[in-house]
């Protein structure tokens, strides 16, 4: 085998005429491999590896490509130094680790701890009841993945690099590399002929595997050029794998959640200032600021469709993006008809929180098959139904903040702009409570083709009606005059933590059919926490500022003109206090 590679060797330092500057990661990125039940650019596996191992998009400023390269080509090294994140918590007390910077260890420190595996074994037993995993088990399970993941990535053993030479390649099995290497060796020695693409195959990655740790970046390149080509001649009557895979690297590269995220939030300032006078014209700005947001956020939703061909709302991360998606449409749709700023702001603000929110939470971004329970085409109107009520009734909850702040600027008073406000709110949770009625019956109906009944109890099933029965209470009871403007909107503050119940705490807290849904992150409970407390806090102090100015009959209301001037179907109910 040494000889082999020595040959090799000598023939890529041949083959490198020129010396390149930098190694060509972006080249070595365009290389297929099989990976998680499917096939992906080596760059998409290189960032779901360094993202789930380190909890960071990069590792100290590398490609991610060349963080993979690094690790796979000196795993004796890697071993030892602190790269598997483990936040601070329950399984790191329990464990007894040090704070370590970044809250990173090494496989060692981790191979050290028995208590581990004893968690680990405990949450097996637990699985095999069917009981719900405490989150300390759920996370020994991540970390035990990690340490597995690492430890098959420094053997050549992740990702799989070799296409079957006959077959299907997107259904049959890809070889490793070290596979490969072996099937070489042994057909070399018993005179068996060996083809020229997997020669070229071995010849390649042996070329890029010593060239890392002799730091020869023309060595690497021409073997990451050879790799490539000799792919894709062995793909080359595999239709759609190279195009799907060329369009992931494309998504990989331009980023369109990020600028989604930038340009949302940027035209939420401006609708916000677009309120004074002094910057009203903003407003023009900011919507085309909140259009290309939504270009890309778009662009990015239907990349992800194409490249997994399958809807993209089928775990916790991806049914994340959905919400924020609708959200902004539904708000871009409402400020086009009605022109008015509180939907640019509310949605833009929002649109960009939950991009935020779901690049930043522990939660798996791959683009995974799908399991068995979601393999239907009620995937696609079922679960978008539900998650775009949930994006209305999120943007109630921004709207009744902005309503109650400027009540309390008003110290109760009811003004023209934030009669606007008022009837817009009432308006937007109305078409919410008619979308997720409309999804819990789309629902049933998928529940009786697949479990064959059509209600059970389910955590999921319950909470969503609870959810239901709430809000339609709070509009019956401004419908009936129980709640005035302020009420409704404090209310729908109060409420929405009943969605993220019903939508992120039931899926870690509560065992159903509908776990599945929360994938393998045990959440973020800290950050939930913390919403939970500054919510209340909020709405404490909006009490105490309005107290006494609650259902004040003398508050000033619109005038007639201002009121008729609005559209019918949001204009304030007659007879209401303000």
């Amino acid at each position: 085998m040494k000889k082999y590679v020595v040959i090799l060797l000598s023939v890529l330092s041949v083959l490198s005429l020129a010396r390149a500057e930098d190694f060509n990661w972006t080249l070595a990125g365009q290389i297929v491999v099989q990976d998680g039940g499917r096939l992906k650019p080596l760059d998409t596996f290189a960032r779901e590896l360094v993202s789930d191992v380190i909890g960071k998009d990069k590792y100290e400023s590398q490609n991610p490509v060349e963080t993979y390269f690094r690790w796979m080509s000196d795993g004796e090294r890697w071993a030892d130094m602190p790269l598997i994140y483990l936040p601070k918590g329950d399984l790191r007390q329990e464990l007894g680790l040090q704070d370590q910077p970044g809250s990173r260890f090494s496989i060692q420190d981790l191979h050290s701890k028995p208590r581990l595996m004893q968690i680990v074994m405990e949450a097996q037993e637990a699985q095999k009841a069917g009981e719900k995993l405490a989150f300390t088990q759920s996370k020994a399970n991540e970390i035990l993945h990690k340490l597995n993941t690492l430890s098959m990535v420094f053997q050549h053993e992740v990702p799989s690099f070799v296409p079957p030479r006959d077959g299907d390649a997107k259904t049959t099995e890809w070889a490793t590399m070290p596979a490969l290497l072996a099937k070489i060796e042994r057909d070399s020695m018993n005179a068996v002929g060996v083809s020229e693409e997997m020669s070229s195959l071995g010849l390649a990655w042996a070329g890029m595997y010593h060239s890392v740790m002799d730091n020869r970046p023309d060595m690497f390149n021409t073997s990451a050029d050879l790799f490539v080509s000799t792919q894709n001649k062995l793909l080359a009557d595999q239709p759609g794998i190279e195009e799907t895979a060329s369009l992931e690297g494309t998504f990989n590269r331009l980023s369109p959640f990020f600028w989604a995220r930038i340009l949302l939030l940027a035209a939420a300032v401006l609708f916000g200032m677009s309120y004074s006078t002094r910057f009203a014209k903003l407003r023009s700005s900011a919507l085309i600021g909140m259009v290309g947001g939504l270009a890309f956020y778009s662009t990015g939703m239907i990349m992800r469709w194409m490249i997994g061909g399958r809807a993209p709302w089928s775990n916790m991360y991806e049914s994340l993006m959905a919400i924020g998606w609708t959200l902004v449409i539904i708000a871009l749709i409402y400020e086009l008809v009605k022109r008015d700023r509180i939907f640019g702001l509310a949605g833009s603000l929002m649109g960009g929180i939950v991009l935020w929110l779901a690049h930043y939470a522990n939660l798996d971004r791959g683009i995974n098959p799908l399991v068995p329970a979601l393999q239907s085409y009620w995937l696609i109107y079922h679960v978008i139904t539900i998650l775009t009520s949930y994006g209305c009734l999120a943007l109630t909850m921004v709207i009744g903040h902005i309503i109650l702040i400027g009540a309390v600027k008003s110290k109760g008073q009811i003004t023209p702009t934030l009669s606007r406000m008022a009837a817009a709110n009432l308006h937007v949770m109305q078409v919410g409570c008619v979308i997720l009625i409309f999804g819990i019956l789309l629902g049933a109906v998928w529940a009786d083709s697949s479990w064959g009944r059509f209600w059970g109890w389910d955590p999921k099933e319950t909470w969503a009606l609870i959810t239901w029965f709430v809000y339609i209470a709070f509009l019956h009871g401004r419908s009936a005059g129980w709640l005035n403007w302020k009420s409704l909107a404090f209310v729908s503050v109060a409420a929405f933590p009943v969605v993220v119940m019903t939508y992120y705490g039931v899926n870690f807290y509560l065992s159903g059919l509908h776990s599945y849904g929360a994938g393998s992150s045990p959440g973020i409970p800290t950050e939930a926490f913390g919403y939970l407390i500054l919510e209340t806090i909020f709405l404490a102090w909006v009490s105490l500022q309005l107290k006494g100015r609650w259902g004040n009959p003398n508050a000033h209301k619109p005038t007639e003109s201002q009121s008729t001037s609005l559209p019918r179907g949001m204009r304030e109910p007659a007879g209401v206090n303000s």
